[in-house]
């Protein structure tokens, strides 16, 4: 999420740090670690396979592990943009940018509120279909 909170953290430095700053310990953690972003992948990738955990905790990993994966695709036409020497307007890049970033922040409040009130987090569009689909009935 960190690569489309640019123009965010620039607008509006106030939501930025209510919605990147509770979670900047972990990213630090993570990046601070070689490969660490591909470690914590895997680990969540392997772990919504154990019947050991609850359904519950396995369908939020698998809708992190989601979002992880759908992040791929704008960076990827970033980068695409960049390699292709691109230079596409800011008024198109600023809005996409903040578009994915508010999509992916509030995906991720709404799954932790509704962790927190014991609920399954089962109504982000596609990605909770597809979580659900991935991990089964049981």
């Amino acid at each position: 999420v960190l690569p489309f909170c640019k123009f965010v953290l620039t607008d509006f430095p106030i939501v930025a740090v209510a919605l990147v700053g509770p979670v900047a310990p972990f990213i630090a953690l993570i990046n601070s670690v070689p490969f660490g972003g591909l470690i914590v992948f895997v680990a969540l990738s392997t772990q919504t396979r154990n019947a050991d955990l609850s359904r519950f905790v396995r369908f939020s990993m698998q809708q992190a592990i989601i979002l992880d994966i759908a992040l791929i695709f704008p960076q990827l036409f970033g980068q695409l943009g960049g390699a292709l020497k691109l230079n596409p307007p800011e008024t198109l890049i600023e809005p996409a940018s903040t578009t994915v970033f508010f999509a992916v922040s509030l995906s991720i409040v709404y799954a932790v509120v509704e962790n927190i009130r014991g609920n399954t987090p089962n109504s982000i569009p596609f990605v909770s279909e597809a979580a659900d689909r991935s991990i089964g009935p049981f």
